[in-house]
């Protein structure tokens, strides 16, 4: 099968949420079939990827630097003419060039756009399946934003959310298949009318690697910041950090929460570990306790020396691949709600959960004063993902999708669908 895959950022390395799925879903699909691949590049370092992008894809591989001046000010035109502004910021006439030339190698049988940003490019390509991977509704996160955020900039983001709203459900006209990260993400996205065929396929996580002791590792462990002291638990957050939803959490986290378990375990750690921290957060490194470790060669290695993971998110949309991870390596997890939702876990049996910050503070302490707990805890959840969160089995229903399987060689319950009429399961 011969397939066009378009995306809104490089899909690769996977070491953020939405390049992971990207990247999976990428591979997968090129060990079976031809993939033509264009997709926006926002960072120039990402170039040095295109070599090995190159060797996964039996088709082209066809970059596009995208100038951030230049795509604010197609954002501030769509503003202007009744668009999103999600619309203009992706919608340039060099990415167009790209598509028009992988077209020229002949038609192609599917389509698959890895976000609504870019789904304006496929509209009028004929093919007979054309796939749109929304992953989570992302007109809702403007709004979750607008409720966070004062005038007028929330009038700004109520806006985007009204017309990119409007430009989700338009794609959804004409896809043969809308798909999601979760069930909950497909049924909102039904509810806010859009139509067709719609569906989920859940994020996967790597489940080769377990914690192991330090002489263990299959990569290098970090050596401990001497100005930090590290003897005591360590929690730690994981996530990019110029991203507002991390950011507000680990800012709560840190003046609201964690203040309150030091009361009970005084030489507690925080660690922050992502890429690109804003002012806001490396500020709270002046915090007793609180280390900003910032972007990391391999995050993995900071997250097995850690005692738990903490998600305490306040605005979240669809699935949080830091919850996913954690738990597939071992880690116990406390969260937020809106931090597992389109999770398939339980509360008290694979994660804790609280709804505020003395209750959060009490679920961390529970789990660093009972051994036992955490251990049956942490072993649950990893069988959980083991059985829900495979990325070999979510590929196989990807697959399913595109026709590339006939339906015979699947089981009948291997893609969950929410279609026009029906509820997610």
């Amino acid at each position: 099968m011969k397939i066009l895959f378009l995306a809104h950022r490089t899909p690769y390395p996977p070491n953020k949420g939405e390049k992971i799925r990207a990247f999976h879903f990428l591979s997968h699909l090129a060990i079976s079939n031809e993939v033509t691949l264009v997709y926006w590049v926002d960072d120039p370092r990402d170039l040095s990827h295109t070599q090995f992008l190159s060797s996964v894809c039996r088709g082209p591989v066809l970059p596009v630097r995208l100038n951030r001046w230049g795509a604010m000010w197609r954002a501030f035109l769509a503003l202007l003419s009744g668009r999103s502004f999600t619309e203009g910021f992706y919608g340039g006439s060099r990415f167009q060039r790209a598509v028009d030339k992988a077209l020229r190698s002949g038609p192609f049988d599917a389509i698959f756009v890895f976000s609504s940003a870019v789904t304006g490019y496929a509209k009028h390509i004929p093919a007979k399946c054309k796939i749109v991977d929304f992953v989570d509704v992302d007109s809702d996160k403007w709004g979750q934003l607008a409720e966070a955020s004062p005038f007028p900039v929330s009038w700004l983001y109520r806006r985007e959310q009204k017309y990119l709203c409007r430009f989700e459900i338009a794609a959804s006209r004409w896809a043969s298949q809308s798909v999601f990260v979760s069930s909950a993400e497909a049924e909102l996205f039904r509810k806010n009318g859009g139509v067709g065929s719609i569906g989920y396929l859940p994020n996967g996580t790597d489940l080769d690697l377990r914690r192991l002791p330090l002489g263990q590792l299959p990569f290098h462990a970090p050596e401990s910041d001497r100005s930090v002291p590290l003897s005591g638990p360590k929690l730690i957050f994981v996530g990019t950090m110029d991203y507002y939803p991390n950011v507000d959490a680990v800012r709560y986290f840190a003046h609201d929460i964690f203040p309150l378990i030091r009361q009970e375990f005084p030489d507690a750690n925080f660690e922050i570990v992502g890429r690109s921290p804003t002012k806001a957060v490396r500020s709270l490194s002046r915090l007793e306790g609180v280390r900003v470790v910032g972007e990391v060669a391999e995050v993995r290695s900071y997250l097995i020396q850690a005692d738990i993971s903490v998600a305490p998110m306040r605005i979240a949309r669809g699935v949080q691949n830091k919850v996913l991870e954690a738990m597939a390596l071992g880690l116990p997890v406390v969260a937020t709600p809106l931090a597992i939702e389109g999770i398939e876990v339980r509360d008290e049996v694979e994660v804790l959960v609280a709804t505020d910050c003395e209750r959060f503070a009490h679920q961390v302490v529970r789990l660093l004063r009972d051994a036992d707990f955490r251990k049956g805890m942490t072993k649950r959840a990893r069988n959980k993902m083991n059985q829900c969160y495979n990325w070999d089995a979510i590929g196989a229903k990807l697959e399913q999708l595109l026709g590339s399987v006939p339906a015979s060689d699947l089981p009948v319950s291997a893609v969950s669908q929410v279609s026009a009429g029906q509820s997610g399961a």
